[in-house]
C-alpha cells in the first residue's frame, strides 16, 4: 500500500497515536509521519505508507501554515495552556496596531530558544525529560523563518494569528516571546496546522473515518500525486535497470532546463513513479537518490 494519507489530527492524540490507529487496519512494511504535532495541536499530519516513506526527506523542508490562539497575561511552564501556570498578569486591552507591529517584527529569519518542554535532544536526552527531572540544561537556539504573520482577531486577552513559517518553528515559543515583548506574558492556547507544503486543510481526513482496511485505500494519495512541484522525467524502459543498480541515467530533453542539484521525479513509460533523483549538469544525468520498489 504505497502512498500518503493526510490526517486531520484531533486534540488529545499524539502524532504517534495516529500511527498506532492505522497499524490496526493493515500490516504496513513501513509507516511514518512528517512534522510532529503536539498532543493538543490539531490539523494536517501527512502519513507516508510503505514506499511513500522514501519521499519523506523531500517533503520535510517545506512551508507550513498554522492558525493559533494566544492567551495574553498568562505564562506557563510548557509555553502552552497545558502547562503549570507560572504568572498571571491582568491588564487593559492593547491597541490593535501595537500588536500588529509587534507581530510584524517577526517577519524574516529569527532565532528561537528551543522550549524546555520539547523533544529536542541535549546530551542524547530529550529536553522535556531533563525538565521533568528538575535538572537545568542549556536550551539550544535555532534559526527559523517567518514568511507571513497575520493578526486575524483580537478579543482581549485572546489573539488569533495565522503564521506561515519554515520547518522547525515553535509557535508556542513565538507566543511566549510576544508576551514578553508586550510586558504581560503569553501562552499558546490552541494550535491548528492548516498547510504542510502542498498538503492543505481541505485534504485532511479525520482518523475516525478509518475503520476497515478499504477505508485506507479510499483516501490513499498515490505516489504519482505527491511532489507535484518537482520536475518529472520519463525514463526509457531500457534504462530502468541502470537505476536499479544505483547508476545515473541521461537527462532526457534539454539539460539547460535543469538546475544542478535540482530534485527530479522519475517515471516509467506507464507513468508510475520509480524513483527520486537529482540533476547533475556536469555529466548531464539524473543521479538516483531513492528507488521506489513495487
Amino acid at each position: 500500500m504505497n502512498g500518503f494519507l493526510i490526517i486531520d489530527k484531533k486534540a488529545g492524540m499524539s502524532s504517534y497515536d495516529v500511527i498506532r490507529r492505522l497499524k490496526r487496519l493493515h500490516k504496513f512494511r513501513k509507516i511514518g509521519y512528517i512534522g510532529t504535532l503536539d498532543r493538543n495541536a490539531t490539523g494536517i499530519l501527512p502519513v507516508a505508507l510503505d514506499e511513500g516513506v522514501k519521499l519523506i526527506s523531500f517533503l520535510e523542508n517545506v512551508e507550513k501554515r498554522y492558525r493559533a490562539k494566544f492567551l495574553l497575561g498568562v505564562t506557563t511552564e510548557t509555553q502552552d495552556i497545558e502547562g503549570k501556570v507560572l504568572t498571571e498578569t491582568p491588564r487593559e486591552p492593547f491597541d490593535r496596531q501595537l500588536i500588529e507591529e509587534a507581530l510584524n517584527a517577526y517577519l524574516g529569519k529569527i532565532t528561537q530558544l528551543v522550549p524546555a518542554y520539547s523533544s529536542k535532544k541535549v546530551n542524547r536526552k530529550p529536553l522535556y525529560k531533563w525538565a521533568r527531572s528538575g535538572i537545568a540544561v542549556e536550551q539550544p537556539t535555532k534559526e527559523v523563518e517567518i514568511f507571513d504573520i497575520t493578526l486575524l482577531d483580537y478579543t482581549h486577552p485572546y489573539l488569533d494569528v495565522e503564521v506561515t513559517c519554515s520547518k522547525g518553528t515553535y509557535i508556542r515559543a513565538l507566543a511566549s516571546d510576544l508576551g514578553e515583548k508586550l510586558g504581560c506574558g503569553a501562552t499558546l492556547y490552541t494550535l491548528k496546522r492548516t498547510r504542510h507544503g502542498d498538503f492543505t486543510e481541505e485534504m485532511g481526513t479525520d482518523i475516525d473515518y478509518f475503520k476497515i482496511e478499504q477505508d485506507l485505500l479510499n483516501y490513499l494519495l498515490p505516489l504519482e500525486n505527491i511532489l507535484g512541484c518537482v520536475k518529472g522525467m520519463i525514463v526509457e524502459t531500457a534504462l530502468e535497470k541502470f537505476l536499479k543498480h544505483g547508476m545515473p541515467v541521461p537527462i532526457s530533453g534539454n539539460a539547460k532546463e535543469w538546475m544542478h542539484g535540482e530534485a527530479a521525479r522519475l517515471f516509467n513509460k506507464q507513468g508510475t513513479l520509480i524513483g527520486m533523483g537529482v540533476a547533475d549538469l556536469g555529466s548531464k544525468t539524473i543521479r538516483i537518490k531513492r528507488l521506489i520498489n513495487y
